[in-house]
């Protein structure tokens, strides 16, 4: 019987690597209906798989596609490459997740309209796109902390009640700007706007924010926002208003 004991202990770990690896991702999808996660046409493994559609907390994100890095779980980690498809965007990255609740987006490329994000982010009434490329993008518990690329809003068009078109929008934020007290990015328009816009994005690990920007309306701003920008204040020798702003999400 001893010399059964190692071909047995085989033949279970046998068993459990096949039906982890062969777990139908529907099932795993069903044990996350509690936290809010729901999914349809779902198909494949959960190691490489596919929903038709994904909501989580009653967003809806999109098509998913996930392939998941097995080697990733020998260091504690859960990564994999995942791709997001809708009618009106996608996004590409790889991704990883600790138990602390610490996810690292790398090579993440993608473009969704406004209207995909929550709604506490953006208020209501503004449509736009946003197109983002960043080498890398780490957030602790839903905030970032450390960013390296590009955030473009293409189009800005607002508010609800007189909305007209307002331009495009960048956002640079580079890692030698930064440290580990404050993310630093530069804003500036387009070209395409109304607008002459510079300024400075700073965000903290306490949630706290401040944006510091010049503006100026170019000749062919409507009358009704070059009479908004006055409400800044007086404009300075080149016909900017300095624009500022903080608070924490």
């Amino acid at each position: 019987m001893k010399r059964l004991w190692p071909l047995i202990a085989l033949g279970v770990g046998a068993f459990i690597l096949f039906a982890v690896t062969t777990l139908p991702a529907g099932v795993v999808f069903s044990w996350l209906g509690s936290s809010g996660v729901s999914a349809g046409g779902v198909s494949g493994t959960i190691w490489n798989g596919r929903a038709q559609v994904l909501q989580i907390q009653g967003v809806n994100i999109g098509g998913v596609e996930w392939d998941l890095h097995a080697l990733a779980l020998l260091t504690g980690r859960l990564s994999a490459d995942v791709k997001v498809t809708r009618i009106d965007g996608f996004a590409t990255t790889q991704v990883s997740a600790t138990p602390a609740g610490t996810i690292r987006l790398k090579d993440l490329t993608a473009s969704l309209p406004l209207s995909a994000l929550p709604p506490n982010v953006i208020p209501g009434g503004w449509a736009g796109t946003l197109n983002g490329k960043f080498a890398q993008l780490t957030l602790e518990k839903g905030w970032p902390t450390q960013v390296d690329g590009t955030l473009d809003i293409v189009d800005l068009t607002g508010p609800a009640r007189k909305p007209a078109n307002a331009g495009s929008y960048r956002l640079v934020l580079d890692p030698a700007a930064s440290n580990a007290e404050v993310l630093k990015g530069a804003i500036s328009d387009g070209g395409d706007g109304p607008l002459q816009v510079a300024g400075t994005l700073e965000l903290r690990p306490d949630r706290s924010y401040k944006l510091d920007a010049l503006i100026s309306a170019r000749p062919n701003a409507p009358r009704n926002l070059v009479q908004a920008l006055e409400f800044l204040g007086p404009p300075d020798a080149q016909g900017r208003r300095q624009f500022a702003t903080e608070g924490s999400l």
